[in-house]
C-alpha cells in the first residue's frame, strides 16, 4: 500500500482558483504556513510568489533531497535488486568496469554483497578525487544504463514499492542485503509540498529536473505529489511532460526507438503510466541526451523551457548550474553536509549573493526543515561539528 499524507500541511487550505481568476484580480496572498521555514526564507518566497503570480513564469525544482527526503532513484535501485529484478548476471560487463582507487582494493560487480555496493563505489570512481567537479554523474547514469532490457513498468512498480516503505518524517530504510546495504525510503517534505502547491495555485509553470531515472520521478510526481497539491488548493498538479530525469532510448516490439521527452507528449497512455503501454517498451543502454546531471540540467532546461527560470531550488552541487542559471534560487542547505556548503559558498561567490535564499534542513537525527541554523538539542558530536562547519563556510548565524 502506498502511503500518502498531507500531515504537516496547513489546515487552512484555499479552494482551487477558477480559470483565469488570478488574472482578473490581485493575486491571493501566498500562505506558507507549514512548520520549518526560516522566517526570512518564508517572507522572501512569499514576496517572490506575489511578484510573479499569474504570469506563467517557469520554475525548475530538483527532486531528491529537495522535494523529498532521500533519493527515489536509489530507493528504486534498492528495490529492483532486493526483488531480484536486477542481478549481476544480467548486467553487461562493458557498462561496469572494474576499477581501483589509490590505496584501496579493486571494485567490481562481484566484489560487494550486491549491485548497490558497486553503485555506491561508482559514484566517485576516478582517481581525481576532490578535483572532479562532476564526480557523481557517471554513477547516476549507470543506474539507468543497467536497466537495459527492463520495461518502464518494471521501474515504476519498484518505485511504488520503495515509496510504500516510507513513513512521513521518519528515517525508514530499505535493506537490500541484511546488515550491509540499505537506502532511505523517501517521503515528501510538507514545506516543499506547500510551496509547490502555492506556485501552482498562482499559475507558475513548474518543472521537476532530476538526476534520478525519469520514470520513478514521474510516478512520484503524478501519482503521489499531485494529489497533495490538489488537496492544497492547486487547480492542477505538475504535468507528466514537466518531469525531466535521466532516461534511455526506448524500443517497442516493432524495433522502433523512442525518446521519453517526446513520447510523453505524443502518447497519453504513456504519460499516464498505464501498465499495458509501459510494458510495450524496453529500455536500451543508450542514454537520452542531454543527461540531467550537473550542467546537463541547464541543457535540459534550455531544451524543455527555452529560457532562464524565474525560480529554482536544489540541495546539492549537482544543482549549482541550474541555480546559477535562474533568477531566484532556494538553497536547501543540508547542514549535515559541510562539503556541500563549501562548494555552495564558492558558487555564491561566482554568482553574487543577489537572488539566493537559504533554508536549513537536517537529513538525520533531528530530521526535516529547521527554523534556524542552530544545532538541535541532543545532537551527537559528529552532527554538531558538521552543522557548525556548514554555518561557518556559508557565514550564517548558527549556534
Amino acid at each position: 500500500m502506498v502511503k500518502m499524507t498531507t500531515s504537516g500541511l496547513s489546515p487552512k487550505m484555499s479552494p482551487a482558483p477558477k480559470s483565469g481568476a488570478l488574472r482578473s484580480r490581485k493575486a491571493a496572498k501566498a500562505l506558507l504556513q507549514a512548520p520549518g521555514w526560516r522566517d526570512e526564507t518564508r517572507k522572501a518566497l512569499t514576496d517572490l510568489i506575489r511578484r510573479g503570480a499569474g504570469k506563467g513564469l517557469p520554475v525548475t525544482l530538483d527532486f531528491d533531497n529537495t522535494i523529498v527526503w532521500g533519493d527515489i532513484g536509489e530507493a528504486t535501485l534498492a528495490m529492483l535488486v532486493k526483488k531480484g529484478v536486477l542481478r549481476v548476471s544480467r548486467i553487461a560487463r562493458t557498462l561496469s568496469p572494474s576499477f581501483r582507487l589509490p590505496g584501496a582494493p579493486e571494485v567490481s560487480l562481484d566484489s560487494g554483497p550486491d549491485l548497490t555496493s558497486y553503485y555506491e563505489a561508482y559514484l566517485a570512481p576516478t582517481v581525481h578525487g576532490a578535483a572532479d567537479p562532476t564526480a557523481l554523474a557517471n554513477g547516476y547514469a549507470w543506474v539507468v544504463e543497467i536497466m537495459e532490457g527492463l520495461s518502464p513498468w518494471d521501474v515504476v512498480q519498484a518505485t511504488q514499492k520503495a515509496f510504500g516503505f516510507g513513513e512521513p518524517m521518519q528515517p525508514r530504510m530499505i535493506e537490500v542485503t541484511a546488515g550491509k546495504t540499505s537506502f532511505p525510503a523517501p517521503f515528501f517534505y510538507p514545506a516543499m509540498v506547500e510551496l509547490i502547491g502555492e506556485l501552482r495555485r498562482h499559475e507558475f509553470d513548474v518543472w521537476v529536473i532530476s538526476a534520478s531515472n525519469v520514470w520513478s520521478v514521474r510516478w512520484m510526481v503524478t501519482k503521489a505529489l499531485n494529489p497533495l497539491l490538489e488537496a492544497h488548493g492547486a487547480a492542477s498538479g505538475i504535468p507528466a511532460d514537466h518531469v525531466v530525469g535521466i532516461s534511455a532510448l526506448l524500443q517497442d516490439t516493432a524495433g522502433g526507438l523512442y525518446k521519453d521527452a517526446l513520447l510523453v507528449r505524443e502518447n497519453p497512455a504513456y504519460a499516464a503510466l498505464e501498465e499495458r503501454t509501459l510494458r510495450s517498451f524496453q529500455l536500451t543502454s543508450r542514454l537520452q541526451y542531454p543527461v540531467s546531471t550537473y550542467a546537463g540540467k541547464v541543457g535540459c532546461i534550455w531544451d524543455a523551457v527555452g529560457r532562464h527560470p524565474y525560480f529554482a531550488a536544489g540541495d546539492s552541487p549537482g544543482d549549482h548550474a541550474m541555480l546559477s542559471f535562474s533568477e531566484h534560487r532556494l538553497w536547501i542547505m543540508r547542514m549535515d553536509k559541510p562539503g556541500y556548503q563549501q562548494k555552495t559558498a564558492d558558487c555564491i561567490r561566482r554568482t553574487g549573493k543577489k537572488g539566493w535564499m537559504i533554508q536549513p534542513v537536517i537529513g538525520r537525527d533531528a530530521l526535516g526543515f529547521r527554523t534556524s541554523f542552530d544545532v538541535p538539542p541532543g545532537a551527537d558530536l559528529s552532527l554538531k561539528t558538521a552543522i557548525r562547519q556548514s554555518c561557518k563556510v556559508l557565514r550564517v548565524p548558527g549556534r
